[in-house]
């Protein structure tokens, strides 16, 4: 679409300071305002827009942000992983991309797939989210890492610490917000990707966008299918069937994946409208041993998953630089189990009775509005609502139903100078089930040059889910309980951080502090039954130190962190001894000529003591083995950018497991399932797009 434009622009040149500003105006469009400053703070925020092409905007936003802005001009210290790093990983899925960081630990259980820790924190205390949206559907209080396909994100932020304020429960430990990508390039473009890892994998995706008269359009599908591993499988596998004997059984059990995904961006007079959905359909096989004496039939399980999540944004932008946001989402996650047994003579199955069967529903209505006010004077308002409501559907569930609803006010306020910027948030919320606390945060920066000073403060809790209160599962081997009398678990959280920039190299340290109170697990009521209860508290401190260095052809990274960890088991006893985790990592990226990229990176993770009870009323501090993770890629590019080819060799040290020790003896303990071994995955991209729309 042309159009003819009359700008009138404005300079204002100030040569003390060589200060530039540009602002534009043309009938249609809003003002719009273009700030350089040529001092020795940098430049940390840069924008020109106009609303016929306002989806443009939100391509620079970063988790938590108010306005655009860049990385550096962040009020808080984020880590970014973008869709180049995702590419020469050869990663399928988030746990793929998160196994390579720092300060997580992924852990992976044939049935309920990948489970992570962060700064000492279990997944239940992570937030993840989806284009800013939180993701629920948890299982065993876990979001499932390999659900997260990427073949269609631009980037992930990951933010340490509490983001309540903003979204609500389950960041005690940290927030993760995966950004899918919005293709504005051309006006109209197809893009095929297609890998295959040697262990069995094999993934394809395509995407169709179009862009014109203003309006995207995009649709995503992906298909991941995995025919599982054992550590005795061959190098290379060629998808063999399944066998009728004790081979059958597979360590990583065998899956199969599709995703599909719709997003459109679209302007009504200021407003950018921005309907979306993904959907995820997923299965899983968990083959059992042939069963004595004669290996004549077993018993396995299938596990569905599906999720649905439909959601629209809608965004209003004032001639003032006021801005509303509204959004709305429904996201359903069934999980079913169906369990038979398998003749091995004919291959024929019988279902086993009712008993053994188990459908679990959850439903999630979310609505989050907020507010930008006061925009051009130094102090702005941000003020919004957040609603929730939540069912779950199991007979392992009191009443087989339950629900909860919380409906939550915040507010945050910006002061900003030149040098100085402060931000105090606050949120006051209602629940069905429990009294919620005041959620208070502070974030400020103070630029010094070329340094940046950054501090924070903010209280996080996670809401006692509706399976801790409610559930109920008794059988022969079981007697569980959900506990109605539950509080939330708070935290106060505080970082210090500091960053400097010089040309081409940048240093980085942070220093943390984590309390948490109120731990909620289950608890041995010493009458052969479990309940949930609030009985623990934890805390962690922790420090980080990081480095990069971009040549011309060559980017080095490193970076180190150490963590010590305490929990009281006990609200009446002392913290329990110290567990300390040290980690190092490295990364090169050498663009060896115009079209070839290569690379490595290394994560070296040092023996991390844990604490696990071996007996009544007494506990044991253990030992894992240290371990490091290595990852190699090559990467050429075709001279017209339409196709690349990128060949990785993952996990080249060979981890599968991390081994459990007694600190007085050398005996296993158990272990924990990390990776299925040493692995080579090679992509393919193939792109074909028309000319840039207008």
């Amino acid at each position: 679409m042309n159009h003819s434009l009359q700008i009138v622009s404005l300079v204002a040149l100030s040569l003390a300071s060589m200060s530039i500003t540009f602002s534009t105006s043309a009938k249609g469009y809003l003002r719009s305002d273009l700030g350089l400053k040529n001092d020795t703070t940098g430049l940390d925020s840069l924008g020109l827009d106009f609303t016929n092409k306002l989806f443009q905007i939100d391509m620079a936003t970063v988790t938590g942000e108010a306005r655009g802005t860049t990385q550096r001009g962040a009020i808080r210290p984020m880590r970014t992983i973008q869709s180049e790093d995702i590419e020469q990983l050869g990663a399928h899925s988030l746990r793929d991309v998160l196994r390579s960081q720092l300060n997580f630990t992924i852990a992976q259980d044939p049935v309920l797939g990948a489970s992570m820790k962060m700064n000492g924190l279990g997944g239940r205390s992570v937030n993840i989210l989806i284009d800013g949206v939180p993701l629920s559907g948890r299982l065993n209080d876990n979001i499932d890492l390999s659900q997260i396909a990427l073949n269609n994100i631009e980037r992930i932020e990951i933010i340490d610490g509490p983001m309540a304020v903003e979204f609500g429960t389950n960041s005690l430990a940290g927030t993760i917000n995966v950004i899918t990508k919005t293709d504005i390039a051309a006006r109209f473009a197809i893009d095929a990707t297609a890998q295959y890892e040697s262990v069995g994998v094999q993934s394809q995706s395509i995407a169709l966008i179009k862009n014109q008269n203003g309006m995207h359009h995009s649709l995503h599908f992906n298909r991941y299918y995995f025919d599982g591993w054992s550590p005795y499988d061959a190098a290379w596998d060629g998808f063999s069937d399944y066998l009728a004997d004790s081979a059958r059984t597979q360590l990583w059990n065998p899956k199969l994946q599709n995703t599909l995904e719709y997003k459109a961006h679209y302007q009504v007079n200021n407003w950018l409208i921005k309907p979306r959905f993904k959907g995820i359909i997923e299965r899983i096989e968990n083959k059992g041993a042939p069963r004595q004496p004669y290996n004549e039939y077993a018993f396995d399980d299938q596990y569905f998953t599906r999720r649905m999540i439909p959601a629209v944004e809608a965004k209003h932008y004032g001639e003032n630089g006021e801005t509303v946001e509204l959004m709305a989402s429904y996201q359903q996650y069934w999980r079913s189990r169906k369990a038979y047994t398998t003749d091995l003579t004919n291959l024929e199955s019988t279902t086993l009775d009712p008993s053994n069967q188990d459908t679990t529903i959850m439903n999630t209505f979310q609505s989050r509005g907020s507010g930008h006010y006061f925009v051009k004077l130094p102090l702005k308002l941000k003020a919004g609502y957040d609603a929730n409501h939540q069912t779950f559907s199991s007979h392992r569930m009191e009443g087989n139903v339950q629900s909860m609803t919380n409906v939550a006010l915040f507010t945050q306020a910006n002061w900003a100078v030149e040098n100085i910027r402060l931000q105090f948030g606050l949120r006051i919320a209602h629940n069905s089930m429990f009294n919620a606390p005041f959620l208070p945060s502070f974030n400020g920066m103070r630029k010094m040059g070329e340094h940046r000073l950054r501090i924070a403060y903010a209280r996080g809790f996670r809401a006692p889910s509706l399976k801790e209160l409610h559930f109920r599962f008794v059988d022969i081997n079981h007697a569980l309980y959900g506990n109605l009398n539950l509080t939330p678990e708070t935290s106060n959280f505080g970082q210090l951080s500091w960053t400097w920039n010089h040309q081409n190299l940048e240093l980085a340290s942070q220093i943390f502090t984590n309390f948490v109170s109120n731990q909620i697990n289950l608890v041995d009521q010493l009458d052969d039954t479990f309940r949930y209860q609030n009985f623990a508290n934890f805390q962690a401190q922790g420090v980080k130190i990081n480095g990069a260095l971009q040549g011309k052809r060559l980017k080095l990274d490193a970076a180190s962190s150490l963590i010590s960890s305490q929990q009281q088991i006990d609200t009446d006893a002392e913290f329990l001894a110290r567990n300390t985790a040290w980690e190092c990592s490295a990364r090169i990226n050498w663009n060896a000529a115009k079209a070839v990229n290569i690379g490595t990176s290394i994560r070296w993770v040092g023996p991390t003591q844990r604490i696990i009870s071996s007996g009544e009323d007494t506990v044991e501090q253990m030992e894992t083995d240290a371990y490091s993770w290595c990852d190699a890629h090559i990467r050429y590019t075709s001279n017209s950018q339409r196709w690349s080819i990128t060949a990785t060799a993952k996990n080249i040290t060979n981890v599968s497991q991390i081994l459990s020790a007694s600190s007085g003896g050398v005996h296993s303990s158990g272990s924990t399932l990390l990776s299925w071994g040493r692995s080579f995955n090679f992509r393919v991209n193939y792109r074909i797009e028309s000319k840039k729309h207008d």
